[in-house]
């Protein structure tokens, strides 16, 4: 891909997004997690709806309508709130929060706790423009799944937790603490915040100015890894706010330095964009890094909380390396303004975008650079292109509320098709199988046919549908044969 810009299209992402929000305001995708290289038809759970992982949209979407008030955004923001805030397990656990697994996982701390910030984003930002009622009812949908996740170490930070998510509760227990009219969570903060640097911070990589963060205890004691880049935003952000209300300053040099560790463990790609390491392993005193395959839509969670360290004072290197991930964006959005989902697995986890890492990254743009002129016109737009992504062994297309996931003519066997408006897809078998025929509302319309050459990718169907190709990974795109 050809970068064409340093700065991406925040108002083309947001329309995209806005393009799986169902009428009761559920945030449907095919839930891509391009670290692990999974997604729900890996784990044979054939489920596209609502993940609780999206939650950052929400809170987006809210900045948005606070900068730019619009009755039709006010309109969206109630059903995204009200949708997140009702949807509930037996359990008061948050219902969808099993993401690249679908419907298949039911429990899990992370999931539960973005599905908060996601509602405590947006009433920090836009709470005067909802209904008080609406607004009480959030907060005590927040701190009824409070309640429920004390499941998870008893509602604390300890040592049977993992990083990211124990500091994903302690933002919502801070933001909770903020919006409401409850200090219960008050006194644990800074305790809990207290315990996740003693038990899982590691100076020294990869220099000695920098932290990286393991993923679990038993990581620190027997060898592992420190949690992949994507992540740190989880960790950051709590520490900067822990440093507003305690005005401990070595809160933020802690985040700083876990910014640091992002910023200096950075490659650069082969089409010259600085892109996020995956993770480093460390035993004892050796430590290795792995920078591939790894995502590029999904670094908006730490470029967030690096954008909340440098709103506590300038420094050039963090700002410098926020101005390539920019970059980065711009050269790897679409026309249709969605990302490249990661570059290295050659299979779908490159091209099919998520919705859940999408809205991240949007998080991030709306912090960074505003929703700019004509935000909700140009996001509530209709979309009337189709919009294809290509790579050596796989193609995601999208036209309407169609999508599929599909391999090129003799590169594979991918064959899945979806629709932006319902909460399950499909496999096509072939026709010489005793398999059920794909449902005839799933089937995308004319569907696209390449063929992967030595020398690049051509187009070999012929159908005329107004249509944007965009080509990733090793081969390009040469057009019709």
């Amino acid at each position: 891909m050809e970068h064409r810009t340093t700065e991406p299209d925040t108002a083309a992402l947001a329309g995209w997004l806005h393009s799986w929000i169902t009428e009761e305001g559920a945030v449907n995708g095919f839930h891509n997690h391009s670290v692990w290289g999974t997604n729900p038809f890996t784990f044979l759970d054939f489920t596209s709806g609502h993940t609780t992982f999206a939650g950052p949209a929400v809170g987006a979407l809210a900045q948005a309508l606070a900068e730019q008030p619009d009755e039709r955004g006010v309109e969206l923001l109630r059903r995204l709130v009200r949708y997140q805030a009702t949807e509930f397990q037996d359990d008061g656990q948050y219902r969808h929060i099993g993401f690249q697994v679908g419907e298949s996982a039911t429990t899990g701390l992370i999931h539960n706790a973005v599905g908060s910030l996601g509602v405590l984003l947006a009433l920090k930002h836009a709470r005067h423009l909802l209904p008080d009622d609406e607004v009480d009812a959030a907060l005590a949908a927040v701190r009824r799944n409070l309640d429920a996740c004390e499941m998870y170490g008893g509602g604390r930070a300890g040592e049977d937790g993992t990083c990211n998510q124990e500091y994903a509760r302690v933002w919502v227990k801070q933001l909770y603490t903020e919006l409401a009219d409850d200090r219960t969570y008050a006194e644990q903060i800074p305790e809990d915040l207290a315990t996740l640097v003693r038990l899982f911070h590691h100076r020294g990589v990869p220099d000695a100015d920098s932290s990286g963060t393991f993923r679990t205890v038993r990581d620190r004691a027997e060898g592992g890894i420190l949690e992949p880049a994507e992540y740190y935003g989880l960790m950051i952000v709590p520490l900067v706010l822990g440093y507003r209300a305690q005005g401990d300053p070595e809160l933020l040099a802690e985040a700083r330095r876990l910014c640091r560790h992002v910023a200096r463990s950075a490659w650069t790609d082969e089409t010259g964009a600085v892109r996020y390491h995956r993770y480093w392993y460390v035993q004892g005193d050796r430590a290795l890094k792995t920078d591939a395959p790894m995502l590029i839509a999904g670094m908006g969670l730490t470029l967030y909380g690096i954008h909340e360290v440098l709103a506590e004072g300038p420094d050039a290197e963090l700002e410098a390396f926020t101005e390539a991930c920019l970059a980065t964006y711009a050269g790897y959005q679409t026309p249709g303004g969605y990302f490249a989902s990661a570059s290295g697995w050659h299979n779908e986890a490159d091209i099919a975008p998520s919705t859940a890492w999408h809205a991240h990254d949007l998080m991030f743009l709306m912090a960074r650079l505003g929703p700019g002129d004509g935000f909700w016109d140009k996001t509530l737009a209709p979309r009337d292109r189709q919009s294809v992504l290509i790579s050596d062994r796989a193609f995601w297309a999208e036209s309407g509320v169609h999508w599929c996931v599909r391999s090129p003519m003799t590169a594979g066997d991918l064959h899945i098709y979806g629709r932006k408006d319902k909460d399950t897809f499909a496999r096509e078998f072939f026709a010489w199988t005793d398999r059920d025929p794909l449902p005839e509302d799933l089937r995308y319309p004319d569907a696209l046919e390449f063929f992967v050459a030595n020398d690049g990718i051509y187009r070999v169907d012929g159908d005329g549908t107004p249509t944007d190709i965009t080509a990733v990974g090793p081969l390009p795109y040469r057009g019709r044969l």
